[in-house]
């Protein structure tokens, strides 16, 4: 047996009594957040955001007529996941009551999902609580549980698809079945939210490499069947695509590389504001994009959105170093945006549009941040709460990973790859706080195990302070 193997306990143990107190202070703060911006505004409004309309959109032609489409075109911009779960909500004719409802349930089972995963990395349940209460009060689960978005379907299917994997680490030889399942519903998960597409694949390769070092040559087959599963699984979208012309999982990745990435590039270089040059590009605006590029009026949209990718790569990849800078810009914003502006949004306290992120993406992140402090009081306020907030995590979260052995433990290179991933690739000019949604999960379980061990060196501390008291001659 491998150091950092242990023992596989039960799939789901039955929660201790302090996790039932967890559990029901998650659901109970997410119904109040929600129930209070309904309350202050008496309008539905407040559980949508900006891009809510896109998934709804092809929802009601899904029940309506049983195809993914809008305006009778196959909908290629999203993937069906989300709108799936939209159904219930729409043949009840209850469309923000229903959905929300479910999406508290499934972030409370998103905080069981931590506490099971925090649990396989120590055997004292203080750990496994403690992740689950500082994922309990997230902001932005708390916040994104509350709007239709998929962010809290997509997280859940995330940590419950890790749970296997890292169930799998522990116990190879008992759990094989598991990482192949856990694989395959990562790969699912790109169904929801199209970021995950190369996740499950990445973990394989990781995976795959960690048995040949320790010698395991029998685990290789059935990684390779993982990897063959999640590949099963993504295909067919992408067959169905092919026929309308993209070449894609999702073209929403052809939109944000073309009018977010390329145009910020073209912004750049000429120094126009970044939302004006979306605006010239004809971002959101069909009759002002064919007018650029008459050619394709005859075009399907498909073979429209498999230009804007093309076109958008060969930007990037000619302006290399504009680029970088632009990502990682992003990839800073999706680490160190707390989440306050959108805790405001729904109760109408800050704007759902402009705001501190046009500065930033226009001016730089210090004009950003002195414009809030100047003109929102309160979301500065509440600014520096959550950002004090989330460095102590953050904190924390190094500290459990490199504590002790655990650095070494494969198990833990899975979470903080998952984390890298979700950060990584979320960056560029379209990045925002929300993109860190599926990895504070991940963070948490981290920060838990960081937050013990000070517990424990501090009870170190006062045995070693103890002992000559104990030894000392009467």
């Amino acid at each position: 047996m491998a150091p950092w193997q242990r023992p596989t306990r039960a799939f789901v143990a039955v929660p201790a009594a302090p996790l039932w107190w967890v559990l029901m202070l998650a659901a109970s703060v997410r119904a109040l957040y929600a129930w209070g911006a309904w309350r202050a505004w008496g309008d539905a409004s407040v559980f949508y955001g900006l891009d809510s309309e896109s998934y709804v959109a092809p929802a009601r032609e899904l029940l309506a007529h049983g195809t993914f489409t809008v305006n009778g075109l196959p909908e290629l911009q999203r993937t069906p996941g989300y709108s799936v779960m939209l159904l219930p909500g729409l043949w009840l004719g209850h469309l923000e009551l229903t959905t929300v409802t479910l999406q508290i349930l499934l972030a409370t089972l998103t905080v069981l999902g931590v506490y099971r995963l925090a649990s396989r990395f120590s055997d004292d349940s203080r750990v496994a609580v403690a992740a689950a209460a500082l994922y309990a009060f997230e902001p932005l689960s708390i916040v994104f549980s509350t709007e239709i978005r998929p962010e809290t379907l997509f997280t859940a299917t995330v940590v419950w698809a890790l749970v296997l994997v890292v169930d799998y680490l522990r116990a190879p030889a008992r759990a094989a079945w598991r990482v192949i399942a856990g694989t395959a519903i990562l790969a699912a998960s790109a169904y929801v939210r199209p970021v995950a597409y190369y996740l499950p694949f990445a973990l394989v390769v990781v995976l795959a490499g960690l048995m040949v070092v320790h010698r395991a040559w029998r685990e290789l087959p059935r990684l390779a069947a993982a990897a063959a599963l999640a590949f099963a699984v993504v295909l067919p979208w992408q067959v169905r695509n092919r026929t309308s012309g993209f070449d894609g999982f999702a073209a929403v990745e052809a939109i944000n590389l073309y009018f977010y990435n390329a145009g910020a590039i073209r912004a750049a270089q000429t120094g126009t504001p970044v939302g004006q040059m979306r605006v010239d590009m004809g971002y959101s605006n069909q009759e002002r994009y064919l007018e650029l590029h008459p050619e394709q009026r005859q075009w399907r949209h498909g073979e429209r959105f498999e230009f804007m990718r093309t076109e958008g790569l060969r930007i990037i990849q000619e302006n290399p170093g504009v680029y970088a800078r632009l990502h990682l810009s992003g990839m800073m914003r999706v680490l160190l945006d707390p989440g306050a502006t959108d805790m405001l949004k729904p109760y109408r306290l800050y704007p759902r549009e402009g705001g501190m992120l046009d500065r930033i993406a226009t001016e730089g992140m210090v004009a950003g941040l002195r414009h809030l402090f100047a003109q929102q009081p309160l979301a500065a306020a509440v600014f520096i709460g959550t950002g004090l907030a989330l460095v102590l995590v953050y904190g924390l979260a190094l500290r459990g990973t490199i504590v002790g052995v655990r650095a070494r433990d494969p198990a833990i290179a899975v979470l903080v790859i998952c984390i890298a991933y979700f950060v990584t690739v979320a960056g560029g000019p379209a990045a925002v706080g929300r993109f860190r949604h599926p990895a504070m999960p991940l963070i948490c379980v981290l920060a838990a195990i960081g937050l013990l061990s000070l517990g424990s060196e501090r009870d170190r501390a006062s045995a070693t302070a103890a002992e000559p008291r104990r030894s000392a001659p009467r």
